[in-house]
């Protein structure tokens, strides 16, 4: 499940950056996400990955600015993997419940 807890380690970001600061790009990339027509998983380790890709993308680029060497490819980078992520999440189904040794249960 995704967290702000789990964000800040995610992006390693400075100590300064806020909770709430956090929690806006993590909210952002839930809205675009379910813009997209992706249900927000509550178990789903693709979706946790998609949504802090999502939400590093908003930090890195928190000016609306690209910068740097690859500013011409960045945007239509990123668009080709939220692209992947969407057609990929789009049917996908919760993961199965590990049990206590980390297993799927079965």
């Amino acid at each position: 499940m995704v967290t702000v807890d789990s964000l800040r380690q995610y992006l390693n970001c400075s100590p300064d950056t806020t909770a709430a600061q956090l929690s806006m790009w993590l909210d952002a990339a839930k809205s675009e996400a379910r813009t997209a027509g992706i249900p927000e998983f509550q178990r789903n380790a693709q979706y946790d990955l998609f949504i802090y890709a999502l939400a590093a993308w908003y930090y890195d680029n928190r000016g609306l600015q690209v910068s740097g060497s690859y500013q011409a490819t960045a945007r239509e980078t990123m668009q080709k993997i939220k692209d992947a992520f969407v057609l990929q999440l789009r049917y996908a189904t919760e993961d199965p419940e590990k049990d206590e040794e980390g297993g799927d249960g079965s």
